[in-house]
């Protein structure tokens, strides 16, 4: 009995030496994090920016309106001739009421011209409101992630007013060593594994390798100083978006290949375990 308890404590040792080992030899990234595509709200016209309520980090829906922006400059300067001719009709309608015995003729015709150009001055006036208040709506569902400018604020036009993390656009962040770059192809099965243990399956979806650095400005996270000097591999997958929760930020490791734990685990699920 004694000599099989030291053969199954060898076996043991074995054992654990063989799963550590090979857990540390599958192919794997080093740190990796969720990001998501960052869709960028841009002022329609110059003008004064007015935002609404919603904060930086907020959640927001496709379409929803941000706020507006009021185009510069009179809005009354491109109807002046519509308030001339407005004041001249109403100096003509107080002239003929002063008088003690005015023509009623021309008391109607004055009246009738006032009347005009008072219509003729709320249509015009309804018109420039469609033309010099643009509302700002979201290009896409996600979260709130910056706001470069603030209510107040003068704007020209394509100015950037926010930025929306795009969570339906979730992906995962990796970087590899050179040797697993190379050995990696568009559409290959690997496994995101949270570092609060939740394992999400990913497809690799673009071996960006070392550049070009311009992509990391289009997306919510900026990798480290540490990342880019690795190379960058982007994996999606719609269990990234399954529960709603757009995790942008969330840590982990992409496992590219299967180790012995991984193994074990589906062996004993086979058994219902």
């Amino acid at each position: 009995m004694k000599y099989v308890l030291r053969i199954l404590g060898v076996f043991a040792i074995v054992f654990a030496i063989y799963v550590i080992a090979g857990e540390q030899l599958v192919g794997s990234s080093g740190n990796a994090y969720v990001n998501a595509r960052l869709a960028a709200v841009r002022a329609p016209l110059e003008g004064t920016l007015q935002l609404s309520v919603v904060p930086a980090g907020g959640r927001i829906v496709k379409d929803e309106v941000m706020g507006s922006v009021t185009a510069s400059g009179d809005a009354d300067a491109s109807i002046s001739w519509v308030l001339q001719g407005r004041l001249e009709a109403l100096a003509d309608m107080k002239a003929l009421e002063a008088t003690e015995a005015p023509d009623e003729l021309a008391r109607r015709r004055a009246s009738e011209r006032l009347a005009a150009y008072e219509r003729m001055l709320q249509a015009r006036r309804a018109a420039l409101v469609g033309q010099t208040v643009a509302p700002l709506r979201s290009p896409a569902s996600g979260l709130v992630w910056s706001l470069p400018q603030y209510s107040g604020a003068f704007v020209e036009s394509g100015d950037t007013i926010a930025n929306i993390a795009d969570c339906e656009s979730l992906m995962v962040h990796a970087t590899v060593s050179q040797r697993i770059f190379n050995e990696l192809s568009l559409g290959d099965v690997a496994q995101f594994r949270f570092h609060d243990g939740r394992v999400a399956p990913v497809t690799v979806s673009l071996l960006a390798g070392t550049g070009p650095r311009t992509l990391f400005d289009t997306l919510a996270v900026n990798p480290t100083a540490e990342q880019v000097e690795g190379y960058a591999v982007f994996l999606e997958g719609a269990a990234l978006m399954e529960d709603d929760s757009c995790p942008i930020g969330e840590t982990g490791r992409v496992v590219f290949s299967e180790g012995p734990i991984g193994a074990i685990s589906d062996f004993l699920q086979g058994f219902g375990f």
